[in-house]
C-alpha cells in the first residue's frame, strides 16, 4: 500500500512536470510565431500603455473611456510597469499564466475525477493547441479562463466545507471575471441557481452564505462602477461596449454573402455610422441597443434564422482568431478539438452513470457558452472556456479507452 504521504509528493512532482511542459509548449509558440497586436489586443495593449504613462484609463484619443471592462488592461498594465512596455514580455508573463491554467486544470480535476484522470486532464491541457496558441496574443481569455478556474475551485472548497470564506472568494473571483469580461456575469447567477435548486430543501441554510456571495461580488465591482458614474454620470456597471456586441449579433458584417461571426460591423454599416457620430460611446451603445430592439420587434423570426449560422462558427473544428496560420491561410484545423470530442462525450456519459459530485459546475460552463451563442454568437475564442472544461471529461473518457485496451 503507498503511503498517503508519498501520494501527495508524487503528485506535486507531477504538477510541477505539467507546469514546465505546459511552459515550454507555450514558449515556443511566443518565440516561433510573435503576433503583432491589432483588433482587440491592439487595444488593450493601448489601454495598459496609457494606464503606465499616467494618463488613466482613456481610449486613444485621451478621453475616459468604459468601453472595454478593466481588469485585463490593468493586469498587462502591472506587467507593464515590472518588465517594461513590451508586448513580448506580457507574452512570456502570459505563458506563466498559461501553465498555472494548466496546474489549476489539474487541481480541479483531481477535486472532481481524483488524480488518475486529473493527471490525464493536465497532460491534454499541457499540450492543446488552442492553450499553446493562446498567450502569444494579448487577449483577455489568458486571465479570464485562470480566473474561471480559481472560481470553480472555490465553489467547490465550499460545498466540501461550508465554510463562508470560500463562497466570499467565489464571489470576489466572479467579480474579477466579470471586469476582465463582462459576458462572465452570468456565471455566479447560473452557480446561485444551481445551488438553489441542489438545497431547495434547506434553502433557508443558503441565505447567509449567499448574500455573503453577493455583497463580495458587489463590493468589488463598485470602485470600477463609481469611476463610470462619475464619468459619465449614469450607472455603468461593467462596458459601455454592449450596444456593439448585441447589434452585432443579428447584423455582423458579411463577405460574399456569408456572415462574419466574430468581427464586429464597422463604418460601414449605417447604423453604426449613426453611433459614432453621437460622439459618446455612452449614447453610442444606447443608440445600438434600441436599433437592435426595433429591428427585433420588426422581425423576430431573424433570431431563429441566425441559430444555425451562429452554432456553426461555434461549433466548427475550425480556428481564424488564436492559430497562427500557414501562411496565406486565415484558418487552421483545431486538431485538439477534434481529438478530445469522442473521449468527451464517453467521459460525459461516464461521469453521468457515476454520479460524479460537482460535475453540475461543468455543465453550467458548457450551457452558458451554449446560451451565449444563441443570444449573440459564437467563436473558437468564445468556445475556450467549453474547450477547457471538455478536458476534464475527456480525460475521463481516455481513462476508460485506457481500461478497455489493457
Amino acid at each position: 500500500m503507498i503511503h498517503k504521504k508519498a501520494l501527495k509528493t508524487h503528485n506535486i512532482l507531477y504538477l510541477i512536470g505539467l507546469l514546465l511542459l505546459a511552459i515550454v509548449f507555450r514558449a515556443y509558440g511566443v518565440w516561433a510565431h510573435p503576433a503583432v497586436p491589432n483588433g482587440d489586443a491592439e487595444d488593450y495593449h493601448g489601454l495598459a500603455t496609457r494606464l503606465i504613462e499616467g494618463r488613466g484609463y482613456v481610449n486613444a484619443a485621451g478621453q475616459p473611456t468604459a468601453w472595454r471592462p478593466p481588469a485585463y488592461p490593468i493586469f498587462l498594465a502591472g506587467v507593464y510597469k515590472i518588465a517594461g512596455v513590451s508586448v513580448q514580455r506580457a507574452t512570456i508573463v502570459q505563458v506563466l499564466l498559461g501553465g498555472l491554467t494548466v496546474v489549476m486544470l489539474t487541481a480541479l480535476g483531481a477535486m472532481i475525477l481524483g488524480w488518475p484522470r486529473a493527471l490525464i486532464a493536465g497532460t491534454i491541457a499541457a499540450v492543446y493547441p488552442a492553450f499553446v496558441w493562446l498567450p502569444r496574443l494579448l487577449l483577455s481569455e489568458n486571465l479570464s479562463l485562470f480566473l474561471l478556474l480559481l472560481s470553480l475551485g472555490a465553489i467547490i472548497l465550499y460545498l466540501r466545507t461550508a465554510r463562508m470564506v470560500w463562497i466570499v472568494v467565489f464571489g470576489v473571483l466572479c467579480a474579477l471575471n466579470t471586469l476582465v469580461r463582462g459576458a462572465n456575469l452570468f456565471f455566479p447567477i447560473a452557480v446561485t441557481f444551481g445551488l438553489v435548486i441542489l438545497q431547495r430543501r434547506d434553502s433557508r441554510q443558503l441565505t447567509a452564505p449567499l448574500l455573503a456571495m453577493a455583497v463580495a461580488f458587489i463590493v468589488t465591482l463598485l470602485p470600477w462602477a463609481i469611476r463610470n458614474y462619475h464619468v459619465y454620470q449614469q450607472p455603468i456597471s461593467i462596458a459601455t461596449q454592449d450596444g456593439l456586441t448585441l447589434y452585432g449579433s443579428y447584423w455582423p458584417p458579411k463577405k460574399n454573402d456569408r456572415l462574419i461571426w466574430g468581427t464586429l460591423p464597422g463604418y460601414e454599416d449605417p447604423a453604426i455610422r449613426a453611433a459614432l457620430e453621437t460622439g459618446d460611446e455612452v449614447l453610442a451603445s444606447q443608440y445600438l441597443n434600441q436599433v437592435t430592439a426595433q429591428r427585433l420587434r420588426e422581425d423576430p423570426a431573424i433570431f431563429l434564422r441566425l441559430i444555425p449560422s451562429k452554432f456553426a462558427s461555434l461549433l466548427v473544428p475550425l480556428d481564424w482568431e488564436i492559430f497562427a496560420h500557414a501562411p496565406g491561410t486565415t484558418r487552421s484545423l483545431n486538431i485538439g478539438y477534434l481529438f478530445i470530442l469522442l473521449p468527451a462525450l464517453l467521459g460525459f456519459i461516464a461521469m453521468l452513470r457515476e454520479r460524479v459530485k460537482y460535475q453540475w459546475l461543468l455543465w453550467i460552463v458548457w450551457g452558458l457558452v451554449l446560451i451565449q451563442s444563441i443570444l449573440f454568437y459564437g467563436s473558437p475564442r468564445f468556445r475556450l472556456p467549453a474547450e477547457l472544461i471538455a478536458i476534464l471529461p475527456a480525460a475521463a473518457g481516455v481513462s476508460i479507452i485506457r481500461e478497455f485496451l489493457k
